[in-house]
């Protein structure tokens, strides 16, 4: 067990033990993950959906190790894996200009900031998770800026027609996608007001990452201005892509930092891209998600727990009747070494093979049986479906309701 966990100043998001203690994994490989115990994982969590292929996968293991020894380069200057990297990234998800960052949260700062600078326009209509980054905080009254010029749609377009009413105000609206609780339509419908307002568009596909597709999963559907992309390219290194128009990104020349051309970072990106761009390990993802959905859903409904999944092999979600069955749940899935991200997305990564997912079945069958005690409970409503939507999108799912019943939802779920 950790003894210096207090001493850290951030109380980082990580898997935790009964007593919120962060737990302790000393290896890991593949889709697993041994504790100081001994005791084996299976790992649905992957760094919050950043590991695609896997823990220590060889390839990028390989190029990683190989830069660290300062044969590919170095983080003085410039090396042929920028090139490499920004070539791939352009290639996937297109845009005129391309820019790199550390992290996710940084990323999306820089181009929101970037695009209120080229349009001279003071408001940012913001949907979803941006990164642990005190500009996205809610304002204390709904549909009023806060101290950075944010204001929170969370994800209700009868909101942003709202917001949407005086079109000249508005920078940007920046959307981080869910597709587990929005239908492709609703994504069409967003791309349709932003087009109609004149107001520029920005997809911050940081939490899904490129787990969907070799390129943005909204690509289509959106159409954005500016993208950005950290999760799954460089299967849990610290790196993150801006890109899109070069008028609205062209403030991104004034920024800089001192680990920019850090050659290991760099070549982990490039060896993890090059794979994504097969679109190989998007469909093992799915293929190994879909069939352990199977069977999850089969014990579920064969033990009678009133527990739905929402979302598909790629990224899914538990949605339990109560918090109580929810806090039960992920109770028994610690016990039985299933690693879920408790609360939030679940995602396989492209180790899930032949062996992991048998093993991930006879575990989850027992998680089951561990829950008999709330067999036949109270199904699952919406007040429930809206709470878990919730905790990973940080807003409402889609679903017909009118402005009252979206006021009281939002008061209800900002209070909680």
């Amino acid at each position: 067990m950790t003894k210096n966990s207090s001493l850290l100043a951030e109380f980082p998001t990580c898997p935790r033990d009964e007593k919120d203690r962060p737990r302790v994994f000393t290896a890991a490989s593949g889709a697993w993950l041994t504790d100081e115990s001994g005791f084996r994982w299976i790992d649905f969590d992957n760094a919050r959906g950043s590991i695609l292929l896997g823990h220590g996968d060889p390839v990028v293991a390989e190029a990683v190790a190989r830069a660290a020894t300062g044969a590919d380069g170095t983080a003085t200057g410039w090396s042929r894996r920028v090139d490499a990297v920004l070539e791939r990234l352009h290639a996937l998800c297109g845009g005129e200009v391309v820019g790199l960052f550390r992290s996710g949260t940084a990323a999306v700062r820089a181009a929101v900031l970037a695009v209120r600078e080229a349009t001279g326009r003071p408001l940012l209509l913001s949907a979803g998770y941006h990164g642990y980054d005190p500009m996205w905080y809610p304002s204390e009254a709904p549909l009023e800026p806060n101290a950075d010029g944010v204001v929170d749609f969370f994800f209700d377009l009868g909101l942003l027609r709202e917001l949407l009413r005086a079109p000249e105000r508005v920078a940007a609206v920046v959307v981080s996608p869910d597709h587990m609780h929005l239908s492709p339509g609703w994504y069409r419908e967003l791309r349709r007001l932003c087009s109609a307002a004149g107001v520029v568009l920005v997809a911050d596909e940081v939490k899904v990452g490129l787990r969907y597709a070799p390129g943005l999963s909204t690509a289509e559907l959106l159409a954005p201005d500016v993208w950005v992309v950290a999760k799954g390219m460089a299967n849990g290194h610290a790196v993150s892509a801006v890109g899109g128009s070069r008028r609205l990104l062209k403030p991104l020349k004034e920024v800089s930092f001192t680990s920019f051309f850090e050659p290991t970072i760099l070549a982990a990106a490039d060896a993890a891209l090059a794979r994504v761009a097969t679109g190989e390990p998007q469909r093992a993802v799915r293929e190994a998600g879909d069939r352990f959905l199977r069977h999850a859903r089969k014990a579920l409904d064969d033990a009678s727990l009133p527990v739905e999944i929402a979302g598909d092999g790629t990224f899914f979600q538990f949605v339990p009747a109560t918090e109580e069955l929810e806090e039960a749940l992920y109770g028994a899935a610690n016990a039985e070494g299933l690693l879920f991200y408790a609360g939030d997305n679940q995602g396989v990564s492209a180790a899930f093979d032949e062996a992991v997912l048998g093993e991930a079945e006879r575990r989850f069958a027992r998680v089951c049986e561990r829950l008999a005690p709330y067999a036949g409970g109270e199904p699952v409503g919406d007040a429930a479906r809206y709470r878990v939507a919730w905790n990973v999108m940080d807003g409402l799912r889609q679903a017909p309701r009118d402005r009252e019943e979206t006021t009281g939802l939002l008061a209800r779920l900002l209070d909680d």
